[in-house]
């Protein structure tokens, strides 16, 4: 009996173009192994972040060694990150707990880490803030009572309703 060398041949070349799509499968398999290592990386460093950027003002809300009676840590108020410092910013009395802003304002409203009763206002007028760390900020204004608060906010034209708002939570998972 003769060899049928069309069918050997045709199954060598059906074995041969298998390996081929098998190696490729694995060389394209390769690209999102790494794409979502990648993303897993990005997503793990935001979460383990401690400071997050209020908006698209120079402010960040950091997390301080400051904590709370239910030993919650607390975040503070910064305006520029400095790579030798750290965080650099006004030091405002409280800790924020609502934060709103716009293009032109920025409002903190103080607690004192424990009680959500709001002890400080404190308006920033963005156009005004100093990068420099050695000169005294300017443009912060500090309220104590609601009333003097809001006469202001009516002297500068300003309204709550019309700006973003978020609270003092950093990571995401708080959400």
């Amino acid at each position: 009996m003769g060899v049928n060398w069309s069918v050997s041949l045709t199954t060598h070349w059906m074995i041969l173009i298998i390996h081929k799509m098998m190696i490729m499968k694995r060389k394209y398999l390769i690209f999102p192994v790494i794409v979502i290592g990648l993303l897993a990386l990005v997503v793990i460093n935001y979460s383990l972040s401690y400071s997050r950027r209020i908006g698209n003002t120079h402010f960040y809300l950091v997390e301080t060694m400051a904590l709370s009676e239910k030993n919650e840590s607390l975040a503070g108020l910064y305006y520029r990150f400095d790579s030798t410092t750290g965080y650099v910013g006004e030091m405002t009395p409280g800790f924020p707990l609502i934060i709103l802003w716009n293009d032109k304002y920025l409002i903190s409203k103080n607690y004192d880490g424990n009680h959500p009763i709001i002890i400080k206002y404190v308006v920033i007028n963005l156009d005004s803030i100093n990068t420099d760390y050695y000169k005294e900020p300017k443009g912060i204004h500090t309220f104590t009572k609601r009333n003097d608060y809001l006469n202001y906010l009516q002297e500068i034209h300003l309204s709550e309703s019309n700006m973003n708002q978020t609270d003092n939570h950093i990571g995401w998972w708080y959400y």
